[in-house]
């Protein structure tokens, strides 16, 4: 089983690129799960509480919010808990073919040390150039739009310091990311993926630096006189 996650602020496309990755994983063959740490809660408020999305939005909506912010003071890892545990039950199916689990939503902290800890592939989407819909809307001073807030004034390297693999600026046409998923998923399959700048441009849906190309290239020569 693999988990990939993503964090970023609101509306840069984290479940589009889930969704890519979803289509891309079953055109291989693989099992996959979208599988979010919102999960456990959306489904106390459903089944427990009998507040679907579709029949009752505003109520949906309203106890989402108050039993999240209510749990989670009182026990931080509460709902994440809850999320592992479903991540367990996942691992334990019997099947013949690998399985793929996608976190759309990692919003907090803690969400992110568990699979950083777990070693999941994390990535931090960016808006880019793009304009993303009311970017200051009271809503994103929301606690859930914290981190990625905070994480979205930082440069490439402090990100890939906190745990993130890759950094995406998610700014090109969205029918672009029908070649990303695949050139993705075939680096999810090898038992480690690489990190030269091209692979890096690859997974990052970005335009590769010809100068750290250059650099790669005259080391690797250094290492082999060397030899």
């Amino acid at each position: 089983m693999i988990v990939v996650g993503f964090c970023g602020r609101a509306r840069t496309g984290k479940s589009t690129l889930c969704r890519e990755l979803f289509d891309a994983a079953e055109h291989k063959g693989w099992d996959v799960v979208i599988r979010p740490f919102a999960y456990p809660l959306k489904k106390y408020v459903v089944e427990d509480l009998g507040y679907s999305k579709e029949k009752h939005p505003d109520e949906y909506r309203k106890h989402c919010q108050e039993v999240g912010a209510a749990k989670r003071a009182e026990d931080p890892d509460h709902w994440l808990n809850l999320w592992e545990d479903s991540i367990k039950d996942l691992s334990l199916i019997d099947c013949d073919k690998p399985l793929l689990v996608l976190v759309d939503d990692v919003r907090y902290q803690n969400e992110l040390d568990l699979l950083v800890k777990s070693s999941a592939v994390v990535s931090f989407v960016r808006h880019g150039k793009r304009e993303i819909d009311d970017p200051r809307g009271d809503w994103r001073n929301h606690e859930s739009e914290d981190l990625a807030n905070s994480f979205e004034v930082s440069d490439k390297q402090s990100l890939y310091r906190k745990g993130f693999d890759y950094v995406i600026d998610n700014d090109k046409p969205e029918g672009s990311l029908e070649s990303w998923a695949p050139n993705f998923m075939d680096g999810l399959s090898d038992a480690e993926a690489c990190t030269c700048e091209g692979c890096m441009a690859m997974f990052e849906h970005r335009q590769f630096d010809m100068k750290k190309i250059l650099d790669e290239l005259d080391k690797e020569q250094d290492n082999d006189r060397d030899a």
